[in-house]
């Protein structure tokens, strides 16, 4: 799998000021919850089959590898990121 899709500190910060927006959420909060693997806080804002759906993404990296590497995904990050 070639193309490793990284965020600069810089991307990841733009991306969860937008998170945080859309969620109406803290982007501080959001990255603190994402990064000690903590999804209730987003899990909650969701509906049960919107739940089922992001609960069975998440145990299949492959899947979530995949989709990193799909050039539209690629591109969406980025227009949310104001590039």
């Amino acid at each position: 799998m070639g193309n490793q899709f990284q965020l600069s500190q810089e991307e990841m910060d733009r991306l969860m000021q937008t998170a945080g927006q859309k969620m109406g959420t803290d982007p501080q909060k959001l990255r603190a919850q994402l990064s000690q693997g903590d999804l209730s806080g987003i899990m909650q804002q969701l509906s049960p089959n919107q739940q089922a759906q992001l609960n069975h993404f998440l145990n299949n990296p492959a899947a979530i590898q995949q989709m990193m590497e799909n050039p539209k995904v690629q591109q969406l990050l980025k227009s949310l990121m104001g590039k």
